[in-house]
């Protein structure tokens, strides 16, 4: 009996230990079940970061490119075609209206000064001895009046002759470029010295017919040089484009008290074109590919779901959908790329 009894306890110890390792085996099986990132994301889902697309008031800021020049600015130019003798000023000079910027040599083909003096000289001389008549009778009044008058446009004569000879400043302001140096023949017409007023400089843009209705007398545009942002205005919208090149040369006007723009540079303007208000998402959201902007939206089952959507105006952080998603779409701005259609999806933060 004892015999029996030990045998029977010998068997149930070996069937509780021989279930204990069945069950430690099937625990072990269960695990081994999902130990790939493949298998943890299909039960679990792959991560990504969502936002909800709302609808949010966004600011249209366009870029537009030209080159400074100095307001009211006016060229001097050669009226005469002799060479340059003296050059009296430089850039950066400051000038006045009707200053001596420069003076022509001398040629054989330039002596109309000098007939002017001569003629003068010796119309004075006429004058004189008329003079010395009529006190004895024998001219009238009316004849040393009439040689007074032939003077006077003779002195006007030699006046423009003169001016000939010279270069003079058309205007008031600061010489900003000089063209030609001493020796150098200009040509009658051609320009020597470009003067303008620095205080105000003026940044020409050539923007295009699609683009000329966001401009506005009045509105603000910002600059940048050398980490500083100067803001100006535009001042000069006009009605017709340029007939050679198609553009439309739009004016904006900065205070310049400080010299820092100069002309000839080439800067870029930044205009707050316009507000719209529409359905918003970052735009880290936008997935481009084969020609299409998309966004990776979670539908409400959790799974990803790609759409094709039209983009609208983009700031620097955020872009307008147009066309493809509502206000509300939870949209994937992170872990979009490991996606595909239907996959399930887990939010993370």
């Amino acid at each position: 009996m004892k015999t029996i009894t030990k045998t029977l306890i010998t068997i149930s110890a070996m069937s509780l230990l021989l279930a204990g390792c069945g069950e430690a085996k099937k625990e072990a099986k269960a695990e081994k079940k999902v130990t790939t990132i493949e298998e943890i994301q299909k039960v679990k889902g792959k991560p990504a970061r969502v936002v909800k697309a709302g609808v949010v008031k966004l600011t249209d800021v366009r870029s537009f490119s030209g080159t400074i020049e100095g307001s009211q600015q006016t060229n001097a130019v050669a009226k005469l075609g002799d060479p340059i003798a003296k050059i009296k000023v430089r850039v950066g000079s400051k000038v006045k209206k009707d200053q001596v910027l420069a003076e022509f040599a001398f040629t054989g083909d330039n002596t109309a000064y000098q007939q002017a003096q001569a003629q003068i000289a010796m119309q004075e001389k006429t004058l004189a001895r008329t003079k010395e008549v009529q006190a004895k009778g024998g001219v009238s009044q009316q004849d040393v009046d009439q040689l007074e008058t032939q003077i006077n446009v003779a002195k006007m004569n030699l006046e423009a002759a003169r001016r000939a000879t010279l270069v003079l400043a058309p205007s008031s302001g600061t010489i900003t470029e000089v063209k030609h140096k001493v020796g150098e023949v200009p040509g009658v017409g051609g320009v020597m010295f470009t003067i303008a007023n620095l205080d105000k400089v003026i940044l020409k843009l050539n923007v295009t017919s699609s683009e000329i209705g966001f401009f506005k007398k009045g509105a603000k545009a910002t600059i940048e040089l050398n980490g500083e942002k100067i803001q100006g205005e535009v001042t000069l919208i006009p009605l017709a484009a340029d007939k050679v090149t198609r553009f439309f040369p739009v004016e904006v006007t900065f205070k310049n008290t400080n010299r820092k723009l100069l002309p000839g540079m080439y800067l870029t303007a930044k205009l707050d074109a316009r507000e719209v208000t529409g359905v918003t998402v970052p735009t880290e959201a936008i997935v481009y590919g084969n020609g299409v902007n998309a966004v990776w939206v979670v539908d409400k089952e959790g799974k990803a779901k790609r759409k094709i959507v039209q983009l609208g105006v983009q700031t620097k952080n955020d872009i307008q959908i147009t066309e493809g998603i509502s206000e509300g779409d939870v949209v994937m701005v992170d872990g979009q790329n490991r996606m595909n259609d239907g996959d399930k999806v887990l939010i993370v933060e």
